[in-house]
Parts: structure tokens; C-alpha cells; sequence
């Protein structure tokens, strides 16, 4: 929506009443022509109007084009989708005639557009805030909303965005086939000379390969332009009646422009949709392989969906985790962006009104202490990803500091690399009447930042921690990939922290695997529970089957290089771990393995566990708990259960000097009070049972905590 202020804008804006918009009505022209038109204010609900969405992009490379015989200039995307638009009316997926419109002519000699560049006064603050409320409204009353994705250029075998639309209309119509001949990517690439290992493929391999690989070559090219990583396109497609995607071959001159005849490739946003759902859903392992953003485009459909009666299944905080990874121009405009979601209100009430002069940080801890006084649950906490160590001190608020806010809000302007944590099973109850925020949330100048007021108990403290999870290590292909992942053989060195050979002797090596593989992918889903956004999912006999056929094949692997070359400490080896995680387990429990395992594979579970893991951490605790948690955990942050956290916590003490005291009555009797920042939501499966929200059934110690 907001890009940086135009070096100019010429006096063609009068001021709009309350509920009016502005239509941009584009004369027709060939693609050399100049951009004409003029501006038509209208009742937002008036007359039908088209509404294109589309990147900013580079604001030095500029256009003019003439509104109402004045000049203004706008941006070089825009002036492409305009060119593009102006032209020819598009046609979606659905029936319709060529213009798109099922009743006008398909040269028409105007066009009503809505475009935020050009029909908002940019250079006014006021007219901006009260047309972002307005936004919403605008992409869901506009009759289509036009997504314009850019000009294709180069040669013939270069136009990726062009293959890609054509290629997700033919791999749609049998998805299934389609990720059948995909999986000769999975299973045959190699990371270094690309052609070097195809002179052992029989020709029929050959060529599929390299068939396979300039299709899905394309979808990578199409998932990484910048429209997909837009935080406002979230809102305008989402809101759209119909939303077609647009791209075209851009004429290489203005004579080839007037002899050629102009189209646009459309695809619509529905099929995309169904796409990367299917990706993410029943090819994790091939979009982590392949490095696709495609999961970036399918965390726009999971911010709307609905369940089976209509009601919204992804709430207003989910939403803003979902869509954190995309860019924005301005910070504030992550909240802002999505006041269109059907949960941004509580109880009739708008969750928070548009004001850019407030820093992000301010906007960002209102709307966590909303949450919180209204719902009284600590859901948004859990929701904090911190890309780097929280400071460990007590703050005041700087209005000079855009990103100063408290430990436990999340902040949207990082980068999120996590999926939202949720176990089937809760920790504790998902309510308390007694959290309390302490200190100022309208972020006065030198006040104190707030504390949150917690009450739970102490579950243990983490003494050992994994490197942090990628997902390419995941996928279990062959070693040449192997010897290039970040965590080569990661399961085994998983086990080696989870279950060490020294100290372990004592402990039931099954049932420590089994809390390992339950953390991994945030446990499994019974027919009655409720199914996680964070991927596939299994029951229970499912999930041990495949884990346990994705430990033998991870064995098979390292069996086959150990015996090639031998365990040693060389630069050529050092790679391999001195055990598999299978050899170091006891005779028993290895024979159950290889039944669970008889007849399935680990694709299940890489499924599974792909996206939930991704770029968290996995810890042991000193009474030997493994959990999975933040990719900032340290060695002595401690595990803690929480009232009105359904989702464990971690938790770092800090120094309490200087910190407000916690009164008797608020703290309780026999509970004891810990000063400490929020680092992340946790799981450790072993200290979670159902129907147990009490950490005293597990003899956890009481505490008091006062989160800074």
C-alpha cells in the first residue's frame, strides 16, 4: 500500500467525504500510447469498479501519466499494469467472454480502475489513515481484482512467470500424476555439476529430469517475484470476489508492439491456491528440496479460511503470523493491512484504529495487551518469535526507538521462521482471570515498558541444546546432499543430545524416542482432536509406523557410508556421526522398529514434521525431558507451565534490581518469584497429559512470574 513519497504530486486532489473513494477511469490505448485518464470520486458502494493490486517496486523508476490534463508521476510497475490493463479486460478460469466481463465489448473505450497510487492523495497523512480504514471495503465491493505480477522478458526458454501459469493449470488437472513425476528431482539431484550425474540415467530418466526440472524451475522463478512477498496483496486477494493473476510478454519495441497482437497469461488465484495447498500439505519434502517459496503464497489462504458454517478458522493473531515473512514499506502497516480480517474486532469493536504516529513498537504492545485484557489468555505471547536474544534488562519507552517494545509482544516487522506452536494436548488452562500488565502501553516518553504478571510453575531447567533445525536436512536422499546439509545426519545428532552414551543407562530408550518423534511434529491428531494449521498430520499408530521407517532409512544411509570409508575424525568424514541413532539403541526396542516399520516409509513423517520444526531448536532438560522450542533457547532458561497458556513457555532469568516488587497476594503464599524475559512457546510431551492442567500433579515447583 505505501511506498516512499513521490518526488511530486500536482494539485488534482480535492478533498473526499466521509465513505468516498475515487475511480480512475483509463482511456484505451495501444501499448506506445501515453497513460490517460481522469479521476471520478464515488460513494465507495457506487458505481462497479475493477481494483489492481500489484508491487510498488523500484520508486526511482518513475512515469508520468496525464489525470484531468495534469501530470503525475507514478511508479514503473504501476504504469505496466496500467499499459497491460487498458488494453485488454482479462478473463478468469470462470465462464466469460473474452473482455472478461460476460456483457461488454472487449475493446472498451474506458476503463474503472482502482489503483492506491493514483486515487490516494499520498502527500495527505489524514486522507491516507481514512482510506486504509476503508481498504477492505474497497477489494471486496470492486467487481475483480487484478493482479498484476509484471512483464515477462527474454528469450523464449527464460519466460518462467509465462511456463509457470501454463504449467499449474496442466499439473492441477491430475496433481497426484503431476507429484509422481516430480519425485525424480527428489531422488536424483545432485549439488554439483547439474549435468554431470545425468550420464547415468537411461534417456527415457534424461529427459524427464531435465523436463521436470525446467518446469518446477519455473515455479520457483514465479513464487520469488516480489508480488507473492507483499503484505498488502494478503488483504486484496483475500477480500476479492474473483482475483485473476496477470503477467505479459512485454514487446521488445514500439514496432513489434503495433504489429503484434498483445495478451496476457491469466491465472486464477482460486487455482494457485489449490496448488500450493497441495504443496505444502502432501510435498513438503519436495518444496524444501527444490527450495520453493510456494508455502509464502499458501499462508495468504490460510489467514481466510472458514470452517464447514462459514465462520473464520484462522483468528486475527494467527493471521499476523502467517504473514510476518512478507515485506511492507512500513512497519505499522502489518496491523493495518489486515483490519480487514472478519476477527479484527472483539465484541463489535475494532481491535485498533490506523494512527502512523505511533512507532511500530507502541502499536504493536497495544494490540498484545488488547488481546490479553480481552481474552484473558496469553495466545499472542506464544506467538513471539525473537530473531535475536531478547535484552535482558528492564526498559523504558524511546519514541526515537521504533522497535522498543516488551519481550512478550511479538514483534510482526521480524522475521518469522516458525509456525505457530500447538500441541493437541493442553499444558494448562487456557484462561486466568488474574494475568495482569503492569505499566504503560500508550508508550509515554521515559515511562517504564510493562511487565507481565503470570502465575504457573517451574517444569525444569534446559541443560543442553540441538543447532538449530533446517529444512533441508530433513529429506532423507542420498550423501553427496547429505555431506552439504548444515546438520548432516541431524536425527542421529538429535539422539546424541536426547539420549547421550554417557549418563542414559537408566532410561527407557523407546520411550525417549517416542517423546522425541512427538515433539518433532507437535504430536499427532485423533479423530476427535483438533487438526493443526502447521501441516499433515497423523494418528498415533500412523505416526510411530513412519517414524520408525524414517530412523531405518536414515541408518541404511549412514551404514552405507561408514562401511564405504569408515568412522573417523578427517575432513573427509567428520560429517558422519560415530553412531546411528538405530545401533545405539537397545536389541528390543530395535526389533519393534523394524515391525512398526515393515511396509511404510518416512515420507509420513518428514510430512509431518517439516514445517512444524523448521528453524526451532531441541533441548534436554538436567532430569533428561526432551523438548522442541525457540531457535534462541540457552543451556539454563527454564521450561515453565503458565495459567491461560495452553502451550508450554521458556523463560530466561534476569536481574530483578531496579524491577517493582511483586505483592504477597498477587504472588501467592507458597509460590516463588522469578524476574525473567520471554523467549518462546515450548513442548515437551513427557510433562503433558490429558486432562492434567495442574503442574502440582507433577510435583513442578509454584512460581510468580514477572516478565519484562
Amino acid at each position: 500500500m505505501n511506498g516512499p513519497r513521490p518526488p511530486h504530486y500536482p494539485e488534482l486532489y480535492h478533498p473526499l467525504i466521509p465513505e468516498f473513494i475515487r475511480v480512475f477511469e483509463l482511456e484505451a490505448g495501444k501499448f506506445s500510447d501515453p497513460i490517460v485518464g481522469r479521476l471520478v470520486p464515488q460513494a465507495i458502494d457506487g458505481e462497479p469498479y475493477e481494483a489492481v493490486s500489484y508491487v510498488w517496486g523500484d520508486t526511482r523508476k518513475r512515469h508520468d501519466i496525464t489525470i484531468d490534463g495534469a501530470t503525475l508521476s507514478i511508479t514503473e510497475n504501476l504504469h505496466g499494469a496500467l499499459t497491460a490493463f487498458r488494453h485488454r479486460a482479462p478473463s478468469g478460469s470462470s465462464s466469460s467472454d473474452s473482455s472478461g466481463t460476460g456483457t461488454e465489448p472487449a475493446q472498451r473505450q474506458v476503463r474503472r480502475l482502482w489503483a492506491d497510487a493514483v486515487c490516494i492523495n499520498q502527500d495527505d497523512l489524514a486522507e491516507r489513515t481514512s482510506q486504509v480504514e476503508l481498504m477492505a471495503r474497497i477489494f471486496a465491493g470492486a467487481r475483480r481484482v487484478l493482479a498484476w505480477l509484471g512483464w515477462e522478458e527474454g528469450e523464449a526458454d527464460h519466460r518462467h512467470l509465462l511456463a509457470a501459469i501454463r504449467f499449474i493449470h496442466v499439473f492441477m488437472e491430475d496433481p497426484e500424476a503431476g507429484l509422481r513425476d516430480a519425485r525424480i528431482l527428489l531422488h536424483h539431484h545432485d549439488l554439483g555439476d547439474p549435468t554431470a550425474h545425468l550420464a547415468l540415467f537411461s534417456e527415457d530418466d534424461r529427459r524427464r529430469f531435465e523436463e521436470q526440472s525446467r518446469k518446477w524451475e519455473a515455479v520457483k522463478v514465479f513464487f520469488e517475484i516480489e508480488y507473492f512477498h507483499r503484505t498488502w496483496i494478503v488483504q486484496e486477494l483475500g477480500l476479492a470476489r474473483e482475483a485473476i493473476m496477470c503477467a505479459a510478454l512485454k514487446p521488445a519495441d514500439e514496432a513489434e508492439a503495433r504489429d503484434q497482437v498483445f495478451e496476457l497469461d491469466l491465472v486464477d488465484w482460486r487455482l494457485v491456491g489449490q496448488f500450493v495447498t497441495f504443496l505444502d500439505y502432501s510435498a513438503a519434502s519436495l518444496v524444501t528440496h527444490l527450495g520453493l517459496l510456494a508455502w509464502v503464497a499458501h499462508h495468504i489462504l490460510m489467514v481466510w479460511e472458514t470452517r464447514e458454517d462459514g465462520t473464520p478458522n484462522c483468528d486475527f493473531l494467527t493471521a499476523m503470523h502467517w504473514t510476518r515473512i512478507l515485506g511492507v514499506t512500513d512497519a505499522r502497516d502489518r496491523v493495518y493491512s489486515l483490519l480487514g480480517h472478519p476477527l479484527a474486532v472483539i465484541d463489535g469493536d475494532p481491535i485498533i484504529k490506523p494512527d502512523y504516529t505511533l512507532t511500530r513498537g507502541v502499536i504493536y504492545t497495544k494490540l498484545a495487551a488488547h488481546f490479553i485484557r480481552r481474552t484473558k489468555n496469553l495466545y499472542v505471547v506464544n506467538l513471539v518469535d525473537h530473531e535475536d536474544d531478547p535484552l535482558l534488562q528492564a526498559r523504558n519507552w524511546d519514541p526515537q526507538d521504533e522497535g522498543r517494545m516488551p519481550s512478550w509482544v511479538p514483534d510482526w516487522h521480524s522475521i518469522n521462521r516458525t509456525t505457530p506452536l500447538e500441541y493437541p494436548v493442553p499444558a494448562a488452562e487456557a484462561e486466568d482471570t488474574e494475568i495482569q500488565i503492569d505499566g504503560d502501553t500508550e508508550g509515554v516518553e521515559g515511562s517504564p515498558l510493562p511487565h507481565l504478571l503470570l502465575r504457573g510453575w517451574v517444569v525444569d531447567e534446559i541443560s543442553a541444546v540441538s543447532r538449530r533445525m533446517e529444512t533441508t536436512d530433513f529429506p532423507v536422499t542420498n550423501l553427496t546432499r547429505e555431506r552439504a546439509k548444515k546438520n548432516p545426519f541431524w536425527l542421529d545428532r538429535l539422539w546424541d543430545l536426547a539420549f547421550p552414551a554417557e549418563g542414559s543407562a537408566d532410561r527407557d530408550a523407546l520411550a525417549v524416542l517416542e517423546t522425541l518423534s512427538l515433539a518433532l511434529p507437535l504430536g499427532t491428531r485423533g479423530e476427535d482432536e483438533p487438526v493443526s494449521t502447521a501441516g499433515a498430520h497423523q494418528s498415533l499408530e500412523e505416526h510411530r509406523r513412519s517414524f520408525a521407517a524414517y530412523v531405518l532409512e536414515y541408518h541404511e544411509l549412514w551404514r552405507g557410508a561408514s562401511e564405504a570409508s569408515g568412522i573417523n575424525n578427517d575432513d573427509d568424514n567428520c560429517y558422519l556421526p560415530a553412531r546411528s541413532l538405530y545401533d545405539s539403541l537397545p536389541a528390543e526396542a530395535q526389533a519393534e522398529l523394524r515391525r512398526r516399520a515393515e511396509g511404510v516409509t518416512g515420507e509420513g513423517f518428514i510430512e509431518c514434521m517439516t514445517w512444524s520444526s523448521m528453524c526451532r531448536v531441541v533441548y534436554r532438560t538436567t532430569s533428561g525431558l526432551v523438548g522442541m522450542g525457540s531457535r534462541v533457547t540457552q543451556p539454563g532458561d527454564l521450561v515453565c507451565r503458565v495459567r491461560g497458556s495452553p502451550v508450554l513457555m521458556t523463560l530466561r532469568r534476569i536481574d530483578d534490581s531496579g524491577i517493582g516488587r511483586v505483592t504477597a497476594t498477587q504472588a501467592g503464599t507458597n509460590a516463588t518469584l522469578i524476574s525473567c524475559a520471554f523467549i518462546g512457546p515450548t513442548v515437551v510431551p513427557a510433562r503433558v497429559k490429558k486432562d492434567v492442567l495442574d503442574g502440582g500433579d507433577f510435583d513442578e515447583k509454584a512460581a510468580q512470574f514477572r516478565i519484562v
